[in-house]
């Protein structure tokens, strides 16, 4: 990549794992050869072959069906001094039995890039950063979301009433 903020749109179905083919000369363009990448149900370790796990990896998910004209960039930020980029987009996916459900899934993503001998950009850690329910809403799109925001809102509820109660005991 010569320009992040232009060049990463142009690949963001490589970067989701949504891109209908996966060849090793498109991985290698864009990802340097250790790459770290992480979610929050997997992670690749940085190290020898793990650009080949990466590529592993994401043919498994595309046992989704993605929408891929239908992914929506809504900002792409770039720190030219630490080289990290950090991407919001929203993709659509659907699966399984309830394959006419479109669920759209807001993903946050945080890239480390270095300088490839060929003095462009490449990726060299991906970290993916997603609230569970819209990921699991691809999944089992009606009741598991619901029952997921109903729990984190329990507890977030739990937790209020326990800091509440420490401020009136005294606790700082």
């Amino acid at each position: 990549m010569n320009d992040p903020i232009q060049d990463i749109p142009e690949i963001i179905g490589l970067i989701l794992g949504t891109k209908n083919t996966y060849n090793s000369q498109d991985v290698a363009k864009y990802y340097c050869e250790q790459v770290e990448f992480k979610n929050f149900m997997t992670y690749i370790p940085s190290g020898r072959c793990s650009r080949d796990r990466f590529v592993a990896l994401n043919r498994c998910y595309r046992g989704y069906i993605h929408s891929d004209n239908k992914t929506t960039v809504h900002e792409v930020f770039f720190n030219e001094e630490h080289n990290k980029a950090v991407i919001d987009v929203t993709h659509f996916a659907r699966r399984g039995v309830f394959f006419w459900v479109e669920q759209p899934i807001r993903v946050m993503i945080k890239l480390d890039l270095t300088y490839a001998n060929d003095g462009k950009y490449v990726i060299k850690k991906q970290e993916i950063l997603c609230q569970p329910e819209e990921l699991i809403g691809g999944i089992a799109p009606y009741l598991v979301p619901s029952l997921l925001i109903l729990l984190k809102s329990f507890f977030t509820t739990t937790c209020v009433v326990i800091g509440k109660l420490r401020e009136l005991i005294g606790c700082k």
